[in-house]
């Protein structure tokens, strides 16, 4: 997954009229509601628009998670981690008991792959999310993760293995990320080829790919899906708003041009609201 700097001044920009995060942010999330299907759910497999249940809140904390420097974790274990600077004494805080965290494994976490007792696997046409449970109180220097073109392996420092196989196809193991949030192991793979894998480890019992939903994200879309689906969400909300719609304003055009032509039945100034179309 490769990212571009390209629009950074633009939303650097932006940044700074809205001034802070939080209303960057709800600026962000506010476009991706009145002009994308981010928030609409399909009903059926086979729409072109909407995402699948759970899809777009498995996508904002997959993106927020590769982001995080402090949770991009390399796989090199003889690498050094850089000291910590020491903290000057402050006043005494509240030390609060931290609460369970919930080991069960939701619908977004299986989307298109499978759950198992010990870890549950995710699928898009191009990537591969796996979230694997690790015993409490343990940490990143208690995990060994190896991550390779076809294989995969997970385990503790003491033997415990929680994950290991040949995986369905190959990934792109350099680009692979992963994180450990309490007692969570979030492992993100790029596909080497867009196809739709039918196990992630090959030890496991194989998927019907007919039975998966093959529908595609709108970036993937060819360009003219994009542009009508967009053209049906403007649409939307001009009716919402109770503005004339493309379709109406086209008409509109129309109408001005022959207003005053010769035979016209109108004359006088422009007034499209004298004319009803059914």
């Amino acid at each position: 997954m490769v990212d571009s700097a390209e629009h950074d001044d633009l939303l650097f920009s932006m940044l700074r009229e809205c001034k802070t995060l939080p209303i960057f942010l709800n600026r962000i999330f506010g476009f991706l509601n009145r002009r994308t299907d981010f928030y609409q759910t399909a009903t059926d497999q086979n729409c072109p628009v909407g995402l699948p249940p759970g899809l777009a809140e498995q996508t904002v904390k997959q993106i927020f998670y590769k982001w995080k420097p402090a949770e991009k974790i390399s796989c090199d274990e003889n690498k050094e981690e850089p000291a910590k600077p020491l903290k000057e004494p402050s006043t005494p805080t509240v030390t609060l008991k931290p609460c369970k965290v919930s080991d069960k494994f939701t619908t977004a976490d299986s989307y298109n792959g499978a759950t198992y007792d010990n870890y549950s696997w995710s699928q898009s046409l191009k990537e591969i999310d796996i979230i694997i449970k690790v015993p409490e109180n343990k940490t990143s220097k208690d995990l060994t993760v190896k991550i390779l073109a076809d294989q995969i392996s997970v385990s503790l420092k003491d033997g415990v293995v929680l994950l290991s196989g040949e995986l369905c196809d190959k990934c792109k193991h350099n680009d692979a990320i992963w994180s450990l949030q309490k007692n969570k192991l979030d492992i993100h793979l790029d596909k080497c080829k867009e196809l739709w894998w039918n196990c992630l480890v090959k030890t496991e019992p194989k998927l019907d790919i007919n039975t998966l939903d093959c529908t595609r994200p709108f970036e993937e879309l060819p360009e003219e899906a994009q542009a009508k689906i967009e053209e049906l969400q403007w649409n939307q909300e001009r009716k919402r708003l109770g503005l004339p719609t493309s379709d109406e304003l086209a008409m509109h055009r129309i109408l001005e041009k022959s207003w005053n032509a010769e035979g016209s039945p109108f004359g006088g100034p422009f007034n499209p609201t004298a004319v009803k179309f059914n």
